[in-house]
C-alpha cells in the first residue's frame, strides 16, 4: 500500500485560492484511506492560519482609499460630494470585512478551511502518528548536523519532526505533497534515507492530483486550477 502525507503549507495555501475549498477537500478526501499525519502538521496549522489570515486584514486595511484632491473648480461640483461619500461608504465595507477575518480568526468554527481540515483530522481512516521525545531529540540532532528537510528558522524544528515522524512509523512507499522547495530540492538525499530507513519508495510532489491517481478519481476543476496556478512564497 502506498501511504499519502500532505504538508501544512498546502492546507494553508487555500486561505489564499479563489477557487472552493470544499471541493479541493473532497478531492482529499478521497484519499482518506491512503492519509498518515504526523500529528505536529495538525498543531502548525492552527498556529499559522491566524498569520495567514491576519495578513489579509491587513491587506484590506491597505485598500482603504485616502481623501481625493480635486481641483478648485470642481470642489462646489454635487459630484465631487457624490465621490466623497463613494469612498467613505468603501471604506466602511473594507473594515467590516476586516472585522469579519478577525472574527474568523477568534472562531475556526467560522472558518470553512478550519472546519474542513478538522474533519479530516478526526476521521478515523486517516492515521495519525504522534510525536514522542524520541523523534524531537531525534529532530533536533537532524538539525544540527544540516540534514533535510531543514526548517527555515534557526529556534524551530517543525519540518524535522514531520519527517523524523514519517520514518519512524512507515514501512510503505510514501507520496509526500507539499509545496516547501525544502523538500523538492533534496530529493535525492531524502529518497534514500527514506529507502534505507523504511524499505520504501518516495514520491516527492507538490500536487495532490498525483496522488489522486491511485482512487481512479479525476481532481475537481478546483484542484486543477489550484494546482496550475503559479505559487509564490513556496517554502
Amino acid at each position: 500500500m502506498t501511504c499519502v502525507c500532505i504538508d501544512t503549507n498546502l492546507f494553508l495555501e487555500l486561505y489564499g485560492t479563489d477557487e472552493d475549498p470544499g471541493e479541493i477537500f473532497a478531492d482529499i478526501g478521497a484519499l482518506r484511506e491512503y492519509l498518515v499525519f504526523p500529528d505536529i502538521i495538525f498543531d502548525e496549522f492552527l498556529r499559522n492560519r491566524s498569520k495567514v489570515l491576519d495578513r489579509a486584514a491587513d491587506d484590506l486595511r491597505r485598500r482603504e482609499t485616502g481623501e481625493v484632491l480635486l481641483p478648485s473648480i470642481l470642489r462646489e461640483s454635487p459630484k465631487a460630494a457624490e465621490l466623497q461619500r463613494t469612498g467613505e461608504d468603501y471604506n466602511r465595507v473594507v473594515w467590516t470585512l476586516s472585522d469579519e477575518i478577525q472574527r474568523v480568526i477568534i472562531d475556526p468554527g467560522a472558518d470553512p478551511v478550519a472546519r474542513a481540515f478538522r474533519d479530516l483530522a478526526r476521521d478515523p481512516a486517516v492515521r495519525v502518528f504522534r510525536r514522542t521525545e524520541d523523534l524531537i531529540t531525534r529532530a533536533h540532532r537532524r538539525k544540527l548536523l544540516g540534514n533535510p528537510p531543514k526548517s527555515p528558522g534557526t529556534d524551530t524544528i517543525g519540518d524535522e519532526v514531520i519527517w523524523e515522524t514519517l520514518l519512524a512509523n512507515l514501512k510503505e512507499d510514501l507520496i509526500f505533497i507539499t509545496r516547501d522547495r525544502t523538500y523538492r530540492y533534496h530529493t535525492a538525499y531524502l529518497t534514500e534515507e527514506y529507502r534505507e530507513r523504511t524499505g520504501g519508495a518516495l514520491t516527492i510532489t507538490d500536487r495532490v492530483s498525483d496522488a489522486l491517481k491511485m482512487t481512479g478519481r479525476p481532481p475537481s476543476a478546483a484542484l486543477v486550477r489550484f494546482e496550475g496556478r503559479d505559487v509564490k512564497n513556496a517554502g
